[in-house]
Formats: C-alpha cells, sequence, structure tokens
C-alpha cells in the first residue's frame, strides 16, 4: 500500500471563484484511486486541511516530511507565507522530490514561476492523476 498526504488549502481566497469545486474533483479522483486495485498496490489517504497560516503548513510540513505529498492550493497563501516562514521554505525545497503543488483555479499563481519555488513541482488540478503517477 501506498501512502498519499494530501493538505488542502481552506484559506479564504480558497472559497471564491469554484475553487471549492476544483478542489472537491480533486479528492474525488484520488478517493477513486484510493478504492482501485489490488491491496498491494492500493493508495492509502491522508487528509489534511490548511488554513493559510505559515504556523499551521509548517506544523502540517512536520506530519508529511519525507512522504509523497499533493498541496492543494491558489498559490496565494503559499507565496505569501514563503516569504516569511524560512521553515516553509525549507520543506518544499527538502520534499521537493515527494512534494506537487496542485494549482487550483483559473486565477492560480504560476508557482514554478515564482523566485522562491523554481524548483518546487507544480501542476494545474486537471493533472493530478500525473502527479499520483509520478510519486508512486
Amino acid at each position: 500500500m501506498k501512502e498519499l498526504f494530501v493538505i488542502v488549502d481552506v484559506s479564504g481566497s480558497m472559497y471564491s471563484m469554484g475553487k471549492t469545486s476544483v478542489v472537491g474533483s480533486v479528492l474525488q479522483a484520488l478517493s477513486a484511486l484510493e478504492n482501485m486495485g489490488e491491496e498491494s498496490g492500493r493508495l492509502s489517504l491522508t487528509k489534511m486541511q490548511w488554513d493559510g497560516s505559515s504556523k499551521a503548513l509548517e506544523s502540517l510540513a512536520e506530519k508529511c516530511s519525507g512522504k509523497s505529498t499533493l498541496l492543494l492550493t491558489d498559490g496565494y497563501a503559499l507565496s505569501d507565507n514563503c516569504k516569511v516562514s524560512r521553515a516553509v521554505k525549507n520543506f518544499l525545497q527538502e520534499n521537493k522530490d515527494r512534494l506537487f503543488v496542485v494549482l487550483c483555479g483559473g486565477d492560480a499563481l504560476n508557482v514554478s514561476a515564482m523566485k522562491d519555488f523554481s524548483r518546487v513541482r507544480s501542476i494545474r488540478a486537471d493533472n493530478v492523476l500525473y502527479a499520483v503517477e509520478s510519486l508512486s
């Protein structure tokens, strides 16, 4: 069984422009994967909510460190908090091989284009299955 951590951004900006529907669709796809396959190849999901604060992300980062992780966000809270939090930046850099930032919503920031995230893999929500396959 493969374990996948999913951190869902629930900050204020995630409740606009249909982002809750996008996140819901991603979580439905992941849940379907969780229920498919043989026991040895089955995916185990651990879902966690992130309120957009750097302190909360630091706490979640400790739980996910070294593990395959998807961070579902529009990027706004992430970019704001990473500019002030060295621990969050370190988590992103140290786990870049086991982490995908899943950008949700048409207005999602292009995180990969930002200087602080040049080495962090990011994808649009409709490519989440690619991220899961890459992390497997």
